[in-house]
């Protein structure tokens, strides 16, 4: 950036209000916005995450009975194949308790 009176390269110079472009021989700049507006900030806190829940897993969408505890609901969790001539992994955890099944072969 040039000063626009004389045509010299602006430097930074400090001031009470940050550090501003200056000309090195003291001519103002007009264009240059050199006002002190201050930053607000509000809760930089971190803050804990309250959910209200019943102990069942809301994603427990699909009818799938589980074999520990009998809860007839169970979130379903898809793993794409690694490898070409793989099927998908897919498997079902129990809304209520948390138990893992592996189901084999494909489901539609």
């Amino acid at each position: 950036m040039f000063c626009k009176q004389c045509g010299a390269i602006l430097v930074p110079k400090k001031t009470e209000y940050g550090k501003w472009m200056s000309c090195p021989h003291g001519h103002t700049q007009p264009e240059l916005n050199q006002e002190n507006k201050p930053v607000i900030t509000k809760n930089r806190e971190k803050v804990e995450k309250i959910e209200v829940n019943d102990g069942e897993n809301i994603l427990a969408v699909y009818d799938h009975k589980c074999k520990k505890c009998g809860y007839e609901k169970a979130e379903m969790r898809e793993i794409g194949a690694f490898y070409g001539d793989e099927d998908n992994v897919v498997r079902m955890k129990c809304g209520k308790c948390g138990h893992v099944e592996q189901l084999e072969g494909k489901v539609s």
